[in-house]
């Protein structure tokens, strides 16, 4: 996502506040801390984006070795630990090009796609 439309947004919510109504009247305005303004129209497009960025599920690492391909996931996997976001290791598939195939030990069920 572009810088520029992040900070718009954020300029936006800086020093937001609201008030309750009542049948006896407003309360007193307080700061809105959490949460989208109700009722503006930029709030479903926000709720969009923040379930696409938690529900992320397809991410690709491509690596000359073994085990830079270990580090990548490992740094991936902290930073996104950092965001309470969680990388589904028992998913993961690891595919190998063909030049690889004599340096690559036999893992898994199935044989390469690729090279067979």
């Amino acid at each position: 996502m572009d810088e520029w439309l992040v900070k718009a947004v954020m300029a936006m919510y800086e020093g937001a506040q609201t008030v309750v109504r009542t049948t006896e009247g407003d309360s007193k305005a307080f700061s809105v801390k959490v949460g989208l303004h109700q009722g503006s129209v930029l709030s479903l497009l926000l709720f969009v984006i923040v379930m696409e960025l938690l529900y992320a599920d397809d991410l690709i690492l491509m690596a000359k070795s073994q085990e830079s391909l270990r580090e990548k996931i490992v740094q991936w996997n902290s930073g996104l630990e950092a965001k309470d976001l969680k990388m589904n290791t028992g998913k993961m598939k690891v595919m190998f090009d063909c030049s690889m195939k004599d340096r690559v030990e036999e893992r898994g069920k199935w044989p390469c796609g690729v090279c067979k």
